[in-house]
């Protein structure tokens, strides 16, 4: 029996209690709207629950897998070392101040401009530096100093430092993507001009910091 069908019986039997008499009316009227109305609140709470319950079976996948309603967040990736550049083979690399350099399977090229107007090519053979040794050249003007080298040995070389006396100059890794088992380096000293400076240590390291090889030289 449906709502229309239940109010039809109740005013009937409303009407069949009554004593004979003038048409109660106005109760059968209120008696109506009650009924309405309990009607209007029962669709309303139904309609409530059809609309919550698809919004929780949504929600609940975006909690943490733990459990506890908290999301998980992704841990950070750790960053590569921002002193290794890997670049192909014959690849320029400016270093600044008119200064190119370049690897190939050869070894380390660095083009360097002279006070005349013209430039100085220096090449370091990688088959010639000694295994888990480093050679380094020098090249300065009035304008500063700039130093490279290649390191060549066991251990893959990550950081390497350049030192005069107590300043630490900031030094990039170069190396070739196909890692031939050896990489290039420079540092660029722009205070040091043409004049004497104390001597140059270079400090190879790996990724664990362990220290591969060290060069001091005096230029």
């Amino acid at each position: 029996m449906n709502h229309d069908e239940d109010l039809a019986a109740a005013l009937k039997q409303a009407a069949a209690d009554l004593p004979e008499g003038p048409a109660p009316v106005d109760m059968v009227v209120r008696l109506g709207r009650r009924m309405r109305r309990r009607r209007q609140a029962t669709l309303s709470t139904a309609l409530a629950a059809a609309v919550l319950i698809p919004a929780s079976a949504v929600a609940a996948p975006s909690l943490g897998s733990s459990g506890s309603g908290t999301p998980t967040v992704p841990a950070a990736s750790t960053a590569a070392s921002t002193q290794v550049q890997v670049v192909s083979s014959g690849e320029k690399v400016a270093l600044g101040r008119a200064s190119t350099m370049w690897l190939t399977g050869q070894g380390m090229f660095l083009l360097t401009p002279k006070s005349s107007g013209t430039t100085k090519e220096s090449v370091l053979n990688a088959a010639e530096v000694p295994s888990g040794k480093i050679s380094a050249v020098a090249s300065g003007d009035t304008s500063g100093t700039l130093y490279a080298g290649i390191y060549r040995g066991p251990g893959k070389a990550t950081r390497i430092t350049a030192a005069i006396g107590n300043s630490t100059l900031n030094t990039q890794v170069i190396r070739l993507a196909d890692s031939p088992g050896w990489a290039a380096f420079y540092a660029d000293d722009t205070q040091a001009g043409a004049k004497s400076t104390p001597a140059l240590t270079i400090t190879v390291q790996g990724a664990d910091g362990t220290i591969l090889a060290s060069l001091t030289k005096p230029y």
